[in-house]
């Protein structure tokens, strides 16, 4: 079959996942159309290298002879603005549409059981996802008969990771990693906080963050005073040579995240690294506490549990083996193909169909946005949009803005900025980006 996938990027771990599974899986033929200009190229470069098209930034009627071309169009999906302006230029084209999910959809961006409805099949990269509390008993029972789990995961092959042979500590100061965003829309609101609970714990405890990082991040760094103690990296793509150099490994998420698959700690996991992560529902699909790894419900534990850890070979022995050989049984790469090969098949026996997402999403941009939201936060901020700026100002309103999720006041991840940054045409998305501004700023 021909398969088309369509993404705003290929970054992080999306851009994994669909490069992965682009390259891996030989019994299709794959193209990929990119809706934005990347930031980051490694995952476009492999694919080029393996023969699989990847076009960026397409015109509208480029897009529609794709997906008119296409057996099935693949849609990934991260409530990103772009995918919607595609979904609404594509619906007039018979296809064959599967949404493959690449946030869990508990929170923020929430995945709306209409918005399914939509597609012909459905993957999800955790099994957490099935456990949506925002759906009825009819919604899941349609939604679980049409998906499957795919992971995010690409061409992730654990067991060909270096396994990590020696759990000493060098020089009596135990170094402790972390890969990923240092974005508040993913990271716990108190990272630093640990942080610096572990070093007045134990003064022998350095930190190596690696990743892209916020102003906001760096500065609460620096706040607590843990520049000795934690060195940013930046964005590496040498990651399994720095997790062989690491004695421990960290996963602090957002309690709200919308984290699935979670490529980083996996290969942390994959290289028999001790793991200490935050104890939240994705975590617990991924870690068994206590066996392949350690779950820390707060600050004191994740402290006293990385004290543990440096004081103990055995400990950081056993539960780093534990880990890389529950990884190499539970992440089979050939078993996650046949799944996605399954979901794919499964919307090709169908005929093509047009797909009216406009009667599902609305009109407008944002529109589009309030379609992520839960139903109170979708009423808080359809209710600032409407907000007349000279009350910007006003107790209520700034209260009202301080108790939306970080997620939606920050720069990207499907934040209300982003989405006015993409269609400035939008007022109400201008109007309420504006309120969030003058907010933050009486906040400084």
């Amino acid at each position: 079959m021909k398969i088309l996938h369509i993404a705003v990027h290929m970054g992080a771990g999306a851009g994994k996942a669909i490069s992965g599974m682009a390259i891996s899986d030989k019994a299709n033929e794959h193209s990929i159309l990119l809706l934005d200009e990347p930031e980051k190229n490694d995952h476009i470069r492999r694919c080029e290298q393996n023969g699989i098209s990847v076009r960026i930034c397409p015109t509208a009627e480029e897009e529609r002879e794709e997906v008119s071309k296409a057996d099935v169009v693949v849609v990934n999906w991260w409530h990103h603005p772009l995918t919607y302006r595609t979904l609404m230029n594509i619906a007039n084209v018979p296809s064959r549409l599967v949404l493959w999910c690449h946030v869990n959809g508990l929170h923020y961006p929430g995945l709306n059981p209409e918005f399914i409805s939509c597609f012909d099949a459905c993957m999800f990269t955790s099994k957490v996802t099935f456990e949506n509390e925002r759906w009825n008993t009819r919604e899941r029972d349609e939604i679980y008969a049409k998906s499957t789990l795919v992971y995010g995961m690409g061409d992730f092959h654990p067991e060909e990771f270096s396994r990590k042979n020696d759990y000493e500590v060098r020089q009596g100061k135990m170094c402790v990693g972390y890969v990923g965003s240092l974005d508040y829309a993913k990271i716990h609101p108190d990272f630093t906080d640990w942080i610096k609970a572990a070093v007045e714990e134990n003064e022998d405890i350095c930190f190596e963050l690696a990743g892209d990082v916020t102003s906001e991040f760096e500065s609460d760094i620096m706040e607590q005073s843990l520049s000795e103690h934690a060195k940013f990296l930046g964005f590496r793509e040498d990651i399994k040579e720095l997790i062989a150099k690491w004695d421990a490994f960290i996963y602090l998420l957002n309690p709200y995240n919308f984290a699935t698959t979670e490529n980083a700690l996996l290969e942390a996991m994959a290289c028999g690294l001790p793991v200490v992560a935050s104890d939240g529902t994705v975590e617990r699909t991924i870690i068994e506490d206590g066996t392949d790894g350690i779950l820390a419900g707060d600050r004191k534990s994740f402290a006293a549990e990385l004290n543990r850890l440096s004081q103990s070979y055995e400990l950081r022995k056993a539960l780093g083996e534990k880990a890389r050989a529950d990884t190499i049984g539970k992440y089979d790469m050939k078993e996650n193909i046949l799944r996605f090969d399954s979901a794919v098949g499964n919307a090709a026996k169908g005929d093509k169909k047009l797909h009216d997402f406009k009667k599902v999403l609305g009109d407008e941009p944002f529109d589009w946005f309030l379609s992520g939201c839960g139903a109170w936060d979708a009423r808080e901020l359809g209710y600032l949009s409407e907000t007349d700026q000279n009350s910007a100002d006003s107790e209520e309103i700034r209260q009202r803005v301080c108790s939306l999720q970080g997620i939606f006041k920050g720069k990207a991840k499907a934040s209300v900025r982003q989405y006015s940054e993409y269609f400035p045409e939008d007022r109400r998305l201008k109007n309420l980006t504006t309120i969030i501004n003058r907010t933050r700023e009486m906040s400084i």
